[in-house]
């Protein structure tokens, strides 16, 4: 694959990560006339209608991008675009690495688990137990708002890997390689479903989704963010420890992991918006915006 086409495709999807985060802003003052008026409180919608609206939201928001996202966008693109290049060449070191010191054989095959789908759905469904348990409606929201995040992250990786179709470095001795949309035929083929699914690493998207959901619904304690994103890192570099994923993908995967993470807490979470800090850019300067919601 020519490399202006990897680089058209890593546009149009990186731009995902920073449309989403200005999208949760953006929609819950969409109805709203002046400020006097109550805003539409979006974390009262039904699950499966949320559920629909935020896909939408999601694989539109690439038309919603402004101005101020460019910065940011143009950052993680030449991140990933040095990674890619690099990526051969940091594979190789990281086993090179990895077969110097055994505790990595060691830990890599467990924390990889945790990207798992069933580790994921186990998170959200422990957090809703807990909560019927201890009567605490902050818990179930965040099982509600983990298992949302999951189906998005999935969705998103999903339509990432087919439109990409690059080959696992598993595959031809570690070299790299990109089958383009093409990819979505191949990898159907006996043996090769693992072959042409390597960008982004879905893992890793899904790790981070759960992570972001966590850490912002419990950022008040300042452990759990550290915890929750030390983890989902380890899960992320297991993916190319177990030579399953390039260092790109794996860092695609975190981008759009926490994302799309941030967008469903912003948006959905009637906790989350309870109280809320945050810095305002405008015209007049930079200033910080504190509203609570009674």
């Amino acid at each position: 694959m020519k490399k202006k086409y990897i680089i058209f495709l890593l546009i149009f999807l990186f731009i995902f990560q920073s449309a989403l985060l200005s999208t949760a802003e953006n929609s819950k003052n969409k109805n709203k006339k002046s400020k006097k008026i109550e805003k539409k409180d979006d974390s009262k919608t039904p699950f499966f209608k949320a559920l629909g609206q935020d896909i939408g939201h999601i694989f539109t928001s690439p038309f919603r991008i402004k101005s101020k996202d460019l910065l940011l966008i143009g950052s993680v693109i030449a991140i990933t675009g040095i990674l890619i290049h690099n990526d051969e060449a940091i594979y190789r070191s990281i086993k090179d690495f990895q077969s110097k010191n055994e505790w990595v054989d060691k830990l890599s095959p467990k924390v990889t688990k945790m990207g798992d789908g069933g580790f994921n759905l186990g998170v959200s469904g422990l957090f809703y137990l807990g909560g019927l348990i201890l009567k605490d409606d902050k818990a179930k929201e965040t099982a509600k708002l983990t298992l949302m995040t999951f189906i998005h992250t999935g969705l998103v990786v999903q339509a990432g890997k087919h439109l990409f179709g690059r080959q696992r470095p598993s595959w031809d001795n570690g070299n790299d390689s990109w089958a383009g949309p093409s990819g979505f035929f191949k990898r159907y083929e006996p043996y090769q479903i693992s072959h042409y699914d390597a960008f982004p690493s879905g893992h890793t998207i899904s790790i981070f989704g759960t992570a972001t959901v966590i850490s912002e619904m419990y950022k008040d304690t300042p452990i759990v963010p550290i915890i929750s994103y030390s983890l989902a890192t380890l899960c992320g570099l297991s993916r190319v420890t177990e030579d399953t994923h390039w260092l790109s993908d794996v860092f695609l995967g975190a981008v759009l992991g926490y994302a799309i993470g941030k967008y469903v807490v912003k948006r959905r979470s009637k906790f989350a918006n309870n109280l809320n800090i945050m810095p305002i850019a405008n015209s007049k300067g930079i200033s910080l915006g504190l509203t609570y919601k009674f």
